[in-house]
């Protein structure tokens, strides 16, 4: 897969029947990535998008609430990729990747996310520098951009 590059499963998604939940650490450079997702996301679709944080478990009964059936986490993950590559990992690969500050929460918390036949995905982007008190990198930047045009896009195709 190449920079920036929106995965095909996302390609294949409803245009409206998909939430976003955007994780990560503000103060830690390229972790912030799904927070920055979330929080600029909310400004045109404010009910298509929750900025989590550092803390999914906080949000769990208001997601499963949500009548969407697809629910795609975003979070920076450390996969051996290049700067600001995009990949779905499995949820049940957590773990055994070390990935993220969540990992083994959004493993748990995965058993919530998906009853009722919903499909969670898990979008790792790639960081580059997650240093405290870091700005996030370009490569990471124009990432984050790039998915957040295409939900915005998905979105805007509503007719709801």
């Amino acid at each position: 897969m190449t920079l920036n590059e929106v995965p095909d499963e996302l390609q294949k998604l409803p245009n409206n029947d998909f939430i976003v939940v955007g994780l990560g650490n503000k103060m830690r450079g390229d972790d912030s990535s799904g927070v920055f997702i979330a929080e600029n996301g909310l400004k045109d679709f404010p009910d298509k998008f929750i900025n989590a944080g550092m803390t999914i478990e906080n949000y769990i009964f208001k997601i499963t609430a949500r009548p969407e059936k697809t629910i795609i986490l975003i979070d920076a993950a450390d996969f051996g990729g290049k700067p600001g590559e995009i990949k779905i990992i499995p949820l049940d690969n957590l773990k055994e990747m070390g990935i993220s500050t969540h990992s083994l929460s959004l493993k748990r918390i995965n058993i919530f996310l998906s009853a009722g036949e919903r499909r969670v995905f898990f979008l790792g982007m790639q960081p580059k520098n997650c240093d405290f008190e870091s700005a996030m990198t370009e490569e990471v930047k124009k990432s984050a951009q790039n998915l957040l045009s295409f939900f915005r896009e998905k979105l805007s195709k509503c007719t709801n």
